[in-house]
């Protein structure tokens, strides 16, 4: 019998990890995004689940895995296709930066969990070797399911090329504080309680604001003028005291009781503190130039002992935090 041809997303002997996503896709531009070198889009309706997954997967994932709107296919060329080894950790590695960079380019959430997949086609047939769930970001109480524009995507793959660049160029520093940053960041994605959500988003500001001991308040609310300007002072004086709130187990300050305004307060500064914390990772993984400043304590430190002036002529133009609340209506935050 003849081998059959393998499907069109992939060839003989290449070795492959798919990122499948449940989320919403709406603009038709996606579908045709040119996203090398490492990147291919393929849209769920032309992806088949191969029938000798199934026993692999199970029923019910293979069902989850069936509705993703599209996977984001990394691949290459092997001389080893039938061992599960180092090029498809490289692989998958990929995909998880590209799903990083997603995070960071995007307030999504997905209907099911991701899942990253990686094996080879050898002979027409498409192996499964390693199945990987992913927690899934929980969505926005005011706006929960965001479509991800064509942009996005494409910021999600030149962050993943500059993540790579990152790692592979250490410049003497092992990037230990923005990667620690950077985890915090993408577990808080995932995390249901909107008090805790607040607290992770505020320290990971911390991370690269580095308040100093007794004075963390302060530092906080002076050093963020960096990433948003002087007129939000106030602002992120409030949003560190819900930090320290949850930091030391006061959150009955705020739920006990918990009434409207109280709750329509939190999942605004939920929403800012959420922008600054993503607009401030992405900046610094797209922007080399930024590297050597944020990416360990020490580097960190002597970038807060320079200038005012000189600090913001490094980091460039504040964002405007505001742009959080953009499409905020309190008519979808749920009943209490």
């Amino acid at each position: 019998m003849a081998p059959k041809p393998p499907p069109g997303w992939i060839s003989d002997g290449e070795k492959y990890a798919l990122l499948g996503l449940n989320i919403k896709v709406t603009d038709p531009k996606v579908g045709h995004l040119d996203l090398e070198p490492n990147f291919q889009i393929i849209g769920g309706a032309d992806f088949k689940v191969p029938d000798e997954w199934r026993e692999w997967l199970g029923s019910i994932r293979v069902e989850e895995v069936e509705a993703c709107d599209l996977f984001i296919a990394c691949k290459l060329r092997s001389a080893t296709p039938d061992i599960l080894d180092g090029e498809n950790i490289l692989l998958a590695n990929r995909l998880w930066a590209f799903y990083r960079g997603l995070l960071l380019s995007s307030t999504f959430a997905t209907a099911h969990k991701p899942v990253i997949l990686t094996g080879s086609c050898r002979d027409g047939e498409v192996g499964l070797r390693q199945q990987q769930d992913l927690d899934p970001p929980v969505p926005n109480d005011f706006r929960p399911y965001p479509d991800v524009t064509a942009e996005q995507f494409e910021a999600a793959a030149a962050t993943a090329g500059q993540y790579e660049r990152m790692l592979a160029t250490r410049q003497g520093s092992n990037r230990w504080r923005f990667n620690r940053v950077l985890h915090l960041y993408c577990h808080t994605r995932t995390e249901a309680d909107l008090l805790k959500r607040i607290h992770q988003y505020a320290r990971c500001i911390d991370g690269f604001v580095t308040t100093g001991p007794g004075q963390g308040r302060k530092d906080f609310r002076s050093r963020t003028q960096l990433f948003i300007g002087p007129r939000h002072q106030d602002l992120m004086g409030e949003i560190y005291d819900v930090r320290s709130s949850v930091e030391h187990l006061h959150e009955d300050r705020y739920l006990d009781p918990l009434t409207r305004p109280t709750q329509v307060n939190l999942t605004k500064k939920e929403a800012i503190i959420e922008h600054i914390a993503r607009t401030t990772l992405a900046r610094i993984v797209l922007n080399d130039r930024l590297w050597p400043y944020f990416t360990s304590k020490t580097a960190l430190g002597d970038f807060w002992n320079k200038p005012a002036d000189e600090r913001q002529a490094i980091w460039g133009q504040p964002i405007d935090p505001m742009d959080a609340l953009a499409e905020f209506d309190e008519r979808y935050l749920p009943d209490l």
